[in-house]
C-alpha cells in the first residue's frame, strides 16, 4: 500500500473514530484489514516515537542532572534572581557564602541580602543589564553569616529559566572579603614603611651629628643638614665627592679611639683611611679627632664614626660583594676638647683647694681602700680618726674582726657575747658624754646607704677622768654605683675641740646670765611692786594738787617700768614653753575694727592718721595671742612715723591670710632688716631712752606669729616707711561657725568693792610690800591676816582653824624666808583643811625653771609688779571658782 493510500485510509478511520458512527460506516472488508493493518503499523510507529522520547527525555534528564552538578560544584556563589528580585536558584557555594540553606535562599528577596547601602546601586545596575546587556564587574556589600560583611565581586548575565523570557539574572559572587583585608594590610604595611622612611630621613636631618652616606666607591650620595650646616657646604656640593675631600688629617696630640663594635682602631693616616679599610674589610671604626674643613677656610675638630652597610642577602658572597657603602658621622667635638682642657685645670685647682682644706676629706671603697684623702684627712687616719672612716670598721664596743658571726650574719652590736672593753684605752662618747655604740659614721652609711650628717664624737684617750677629749663633727656620705649599691663613702672630719670648749663656756656664761637676770628681776620687782601699791593708795587720798600731780607722775613712771618687766616676762615665758595657742574662729574684720578704733585715739594724739581695710575674712587661730603680735606692730609703726600716716588692713593670697601694717615713718637701713626681730634691738634709740620701750615688741611679735603657723616679714625703705607682713594658714569656715576674736585686753580700773567679808590669808616677807596689800584689801572689803613666813603662816593657820574660820583664799609670795615657798604654804594650807583653798601666787622670779614650777600648781600666777585692778580681777576670779 502506497503512502498516500495510507494517509488517507488513517484520515478516515480517525474521522470515523472520532465521529463516533463506526457502526454505520460502509466499511468492506478488505478496508477493514488495510485499517486494522495500518492501525497496527501506526501503534508501533507510536511505540518507536514513545520510546525515542523516553531517550531523548532520559538524556535531558541526564543532561539536567550533569548541569545542576556542575552549578552547585561551581566555587563561586551564583544566584538566579528573576525580575521581581526574588532568588529561584542558588548554589552551594552561595549558601556556605550567605550562612543560609537553600530552601532559605530560594524565594528569598535578594535585598535581604545585599547591604542596604549598595541597593540603589545594584538594582540600577541590574536594570541596565535587562534592557540593554550592559554589565561591568564591580563589588557590592553582602550580608554574610551571624552579621558579617562580605565584599563581593559580582559578575551578572541575562538567562531563560523556562519558554519564556521573564528576565531572569544569573549572578556570581566572588568573596574578596580576606583579598581585601590582605590588600589593606599590604596598603597598611606599605603606608608604615613610607612614614618610617620619612621619619627616619628626618632624624637623620635632625640629628646634631653630621651624617654623610657613602657608596662602595667611597663617593658622597647621601648628606643630612648637620653636615652641611657643620662643613658650611651644600648638598649638591657635596655630592659625588669623596670625603677625603673634607679631612685634613688628625688632631695634634690626639690618638685614635676604641673601634665601635667589632672594629679594628683607626690606622695611621687618619679617617680616610680607616673609611677605605672599612670599605675593604667591612669592619667599623672609630677616630677619636680628625680637623674637618670647612668651606670658609677654617676647620673643626671632630669625632668620626665608620659603620659599613652590608647587604642582606648575599652572606655567601665575598666581602668585597657584600659591601654597598658605609656610613660616616662626624660630631663636633670642639667644645668638648675645650671643656675637657678647662675640666683637667677644674679638677687639678680642686685637689689643690681640697688639700689645703683644714677639714680632713677622704674617699674611702666599700671594701676600705683608701681612695682619695687630703693632707689633713692622712695624718688623722693614721690617729683616732681611722675607725671612724674605715667602712669595714666594727662597732664602738667590738673588736675589729669581731664583726660578723659564723655564715657571715651581723651580729647586733649590743649582743653581750662580743662586747669586749675598747682597745687602746681610747673611749668614744656622744655630744652628752654617753658611750658610743653602734657603727661609727662611715660604717653606718654604707651599711644603710643614707648619710650621716655632722655627728659629735668625742674621742678620750685614756680611762682616766681627767684625760683629754678630741671632739671631732664627722659627717659621711655614701656613693653609689650603677647598679644602686654603695661603692664608697665620702667623710669630712672637722676638728671642733677648741668650738666645744668655746660651747662650754658660752652655756656656761648663759646660765650665769639667766640666774643674774632672774636674780635682778625678782630683786627689781619687789621694790617696783611696793612703790606700784603705795602711790595707788596715795592716790586715794586727799592730795594738795602738786602732791597728786608728783604722785600720779610716780605711778606713770612706775607703769612704764612694769611694761618693761613684763616684756621680759613674756620673753621668759615663750622661751620656757608656757605659752600654748587656743585655736577658734576669728573674725578678722571684727579684730582690726577694734584694734583701729582702740588706737585711732592715740594716733590722734600724736598728729598720726590711721586707716583701716579690713574685708571680711575668717579664720581659725588664736585670736589673743594674733591681736598681742599686732597690737606690738601698730605700737612700733606709730613709734617711728612721727607725724605720719599708718595703714592696718588684711587680704587673701591663695590660701594665706595677709595681715600688713604699713607706715610712711623714718624706715630701716639695710643692715638693720636682719636684726629688727632680735631681742632689745632697736631702732635710733642708741641712748637707750626708755621712752622707747626695751626692743622686745618685734621679738615677742615674731615668737607669737611662728606658735600660730605663720610667718613674720618686713620690707622698708629708709626715710619712706616700712611696711609689716603677717601671713598666716586661712582656713575656711563654716557660715554658723561665725568668727569671733577675743579681746585679749585688761580691766581699765580699780574696782570698789567686791570682797563681800572674805577671809585672804596673806604670806609676804616685805613688810612694805605687806602692809600696802592689806590696806588695799581692806579697802576692797577683804578681811586679811598676815604672816611673813611659813612658819608664822602655819601658827597663824591653827589660830584660825581653832577659832572655827578658816581662811577663803591664800595669796602668797613665792619666795618665803628659810627656803619655804608660796607654794608649799598653799600645800600645807590645803593639807590641814583637807580641801582646795583657792591661791593666787605672786613672784617677781621670771626664770624658765620658776615658770614652769607655778604653771603646775593649781592657783593663778600674777608677776610683779602687778597692777591693782589685775590682782583685783584675779581675786573674784578665784574666789567664784
Amino acid at each position: 500500500m502506497s503512502e498516500d493510500s495510507s494517509g488517507r485510509l488513517r484520515r478516515r478511520a480517525e474521522t470515523i473514530l472520532s465521529g463516533g458512527n463506526f457502526e454505520a460506516a460502509d466499511i468492506t472488508a478488505t478496508s477493514m484489514k488495510e485499517l486494522l493493518h495500518e492501525l497496527y503499523v501506526h501503534q508501533a510507529e507510536l511505540e518507536i516515537q514513545n520510546e525515542e522520547l523516553r531517550g531523548a527525555q532520559q538524556a535531558l534528564e541526564a543532561s539536567r542532572l550533569q548541569y545542576l552538578q556542575l552549578f552547585q560544584s561551581v566555587p563561586l556563589a551564583c544566584l538566579a534572581v528573576n525580575a521581581t528580585g526574588i532568588v529561584g536558584e542558588a548554589n552551594s557555594a552561595a549558601e556556605r557564602q550567605f550562612g543560609l540553606p537553600m530552601l532559605r535562599l530560594k524565594g528569598r528577596p535578594l535585598t535581604l541580602l545585599v547591604d542596604s547601602l549598595d541597593h540603589g546601586r545594584l538594582f540600577t545596575a541590574l536594570g541596565r543589564l535587562r534592557d540593554g546587556g550592559e554589565w561591568t564587574r564591580q563589588e557590592f556589600r553582602y550580608h554574610g553569616p551571624q552579621g558579617t560583611i562580605i565584599d563581593g565581586l559580582t559578575d551578572a548575565r541575562r538567562v531563560t529559566l523556562d519558554d519564556s523570557d521573564r528576565g531572569d539574572v544569573l549572578l556570581t559572587i566572588t568573596d574578596l572579603t580576606e583579598r581585601n583585608a590582605w590588600l589593606r594590610e599590604v596598603q597598611q604595611a606599605r603606608d608604615d614603611a613610607e612614614r618610617a622612611r620619612a621619619d627616619y630621613h628626618h632624624i637623620l636631618q635632625s640629628v646634631g651629628d653630621g651624617i654623610l652616606g657613602v657608596d662602595a666607591d667611597g663617593r658622597i650620595r647621601f648628606v643630612n643638614a648637620a653636615a652641611t650646616a657643620m662643613t658650611g657646604h651644600l648638598d649638591l656640593d657635596l655630592i659625588g665627592r669623596p670625603p677625603s675631600d673634607l679631612l685634613a688629617g688628625p688632631a695634634p696630640e690626639t690618638e685614635a679611639g676604641l673601634p665601635v663594635g667589632e672594629g679594628d682602631a683607626a690606622p695611621a693616616g687618619g679617617a680616610a683611611r680607616a673609611l677605605a679599610l672599612s670599605l675593604t674589610d667591612g669592619r667599623p671604626r672609630r677616630v677619636a679627632c680628625e680637623k674637618l674643613r670647612r668651606e670658609d677656610g677654617g676647620t673643626l675638630l671632630v669625632e668620626i664614626s665608620i659603620s659599613p652597610m652590608l647587604a642582606s642577602g648575599k652572606r655567601l658572597a665575598p666581602m668585597e660583594e657584600r659591601i654597598q657603602g658605609a656610613v660616616v658621622a662626624f660630631r663636633d667635638v670642639t667644645a668638648r676638647r675645650t671643656a675637657e682642657a678647662a675640666l683637667n685645670l677644674s679638677e687639678r685647682r680642686h685637689r689643690v683647694l681640697v688639700q689645703s682644706l683644714h677639714d680632713a676629706l677622704a674617699m674611702t671603697a666599700a671594701d676600705g681602700r683608701n681612695l682619695l684623702a687630703n693632707a689633713m684627712a692622712e695624718r688623722l687616719l693614721d690617729g683616732p680618726a681611722r675607725a671612724l672612716l674605715d667602712p669595714t670598721a666594727p662597732a664602738f664596743d667590738r673588736e675589729g674582726g669581731g664583726e660578723t658571726r659564723a655564715g657571715g650574719q651581723l651580729a647586733p652590736a649590743t649582743d653581750p657575747a662580743i662586747l669586749v672593753p675598747t682597745t687602746a684605752g681610747r673611749r668614744f662618747i656622744d655630744a652628752n658624754g654617753n658611750r658610743l655604740h653602734g657603727l661609727p659614721p662611715a660604717a653606718e652609711a654604707v651599711r644603710n646607704g643614707k648619710p650621716v650628717v655632722e655627728r659629735i664624737i668625742g674621742v678620750i684617750e685614756g680611762e682616766e677622768a681627767t684625760a683629754p677629749t678630741r671632739w671631732l663633727r664627722v659627717s659621711s656620705h655614701p656613693v653609689a654605683d650603677q647598679a644602686g649599691g654603695v661603692e664608697a663613702v665620702v667623710s669630712s672630719v672637722a676638728d671642733i675641740t677648741a668650738v666645744k670648749a668655746l660651747e662650754r663656756d658660752l652655756n656656761v656664761a648663759l646660765d650665769a646670765r639667766e640666774r643674774f637676770l632672774a636674780a635682778a628681776s625678782h630683786d627689781l620687782r619687789q621694790p617696783v611692786q611696793a612703790l606700784l601699791l603705795l602711790s595707788d593708795l596715795l592716790l586715794k587720798e586727799s592730795l594738795p594738787a602738786g602732791a597728786r600731780r608728783m604722785a600720779e607722775q610716780i605711778q606713770s613712771s612706775l607703769g612704764g617700768l612694769g611694761g618693761m618687766l613684763d616684756g621680759m616676762l613674756d620673753i621668759s615665758k615663750l622661751e620656757a614653753g608656757l605659752v600654748a595657742p587656743n585655736p577658734e574662729p576669728v573674725d578678722i574684720a571684727a579684730l582690726l575694727a577694734r584694734l583701729h578704733g582702740e588706737f585711732s585715739a592715740l594716733a590722734e594724739k600724736g598728729g598720726q592718721s590711721l586707716r583701716l581695710v579690713a574685708p571680711p575674712l575668717t579664720t581659725r587661730t588664736d585670736p589673743g595671742l594674733l591681736e598681742r603680735a599686732l597690737r606690738n606692730l601698730l605700737t612700733n609703726a606709730l613709734r617711728y612715723a612721727p607725724g605720719g600716716r599708718v595703714l592696718l588692713g588684711a587680704r587673701r593670697r591663695g590660701d594665706r591670710l595677709q595681715i600688713e601694717v604699713w607706715d610712711n615713718g623714718i624706715g630701716i637701713a639695710d643692715q638693720h632688716i636682719g636684726r629688727i626681730f632680735q631681742d632689745f634691738f632697736q631702732v635710733g634709740n642708741a641712748a637707750r631712752d626708755r621712752r622707747e620701750g626695751l626692743g622686745l615688741g618685734l621679738s615677742i611679735a615674731r615668737r607669737l606669729v611662728t606658735m600660730l603657723g605663720g610667718v613674720i616679714d618686713v620690707t622698708s625703705s629708709l626715710g619712706r616707711g616700712s611696711r609689716f607682713t603677717v601671713s598666716l594658714p586661712l582656713t575656711e569656715l563654716e557660715a554658723e561657725g561665725g568668727g569671733r576674736a577675743t579681746a585679749g585686753g585688761e580691766a581699765g580700773g580699780t574696782r570698789s568693792g567686791g570682797g563681800t567679808d572674805r577671809l585672804i590669808m596673806l604670806v609676804e616677807d616685805d613688810a612694805v610690800i605687806r602692809m600696802a596689800l592689806v590696806l588695799m584689801l581692806e579697802d576692797w572689803s577683804y578681811r586679811v591676816v598676815e604672816a611673813g613666813s611659813g612658819a608664822e603662816a602655819e601658827q597663824l593657820l591653827n589660830s584660825l582653824i581653832d577659832a572655827g574660820e578658816p581662811p577663803d583664799l591664800i595669796l602668797a609670795d613665792y619666795r618665803l624666808p628659810e627656803g619655804t615657798t608660796g607654794l608649799m604654804v598653799m600645800d600645807m594650807v590645803r593639807r590641814r583643811l583637807s580641801r582646795d583653798v583657792p591661791g593666787v601666787l605672786l613672784t617677781g622670779d621670771t626664770s624658765a625653771d620658776r615658770l614652769r614650777e607655778a604653771a603646775g600648781a593649781q592657783c593663778a600666777l600674777l608677776h610683779k609688779p602687778i597692777q591693782p585692778a589685775r590682782l583685783q580681777d584675779t581675786l573674784i576670779a578665784a574666789l567664784g571658782g
